[in-house]
């Protein structure tokens, strides 16, 4: 009976052995054929993250741009005024100049 018993922990030994060496064997093969398909995945991932890194220095560099032109235009809307205000103030100041000679 311990020689049977023996036996078969023998076999059952072997058997996970083998299935080990046979599964090891197989993830290899597996491995082998894959690997030029995952190399091409990380290529890919990596050429869309530095894609996805252009465009988005791309959108700040154009924001950037975007409110500068915005500063600009609003400095030149305040000129605008201003010059616009000071064509008032002296339109009215040669009035009342004209207006004060009638007076008299």
């Amino acid at each position: 009976m311990k020689k049977l018993l023996s036996l078969f922990a023998i076999v059952a030994i072997s058997a996970s052995l083998a299935a080990s060496a046979a599964e090891s064997q197989l993830q290899n093969y597996v491995n082998k054929k894959l690997e030029p398909a995952v190399k091409k995945e990380q290529e890919y991932k990596a050429k869309q993250a530095a894609q996805q890194k252009a465009n988005e220095q791309k959108r700040a560099e154009f924001q950037k741009k975007q409110e500068a032109d915005r500063a600009a235009l609003e400095k030149a809307k305040k000129d605008a005024q201003a010059r616009q205000q000071a064509r008032k103030d002296a339109l009215q100041a040669e009035k009342d100049y004209i207006n004060s000679f009638k007076k008299k």
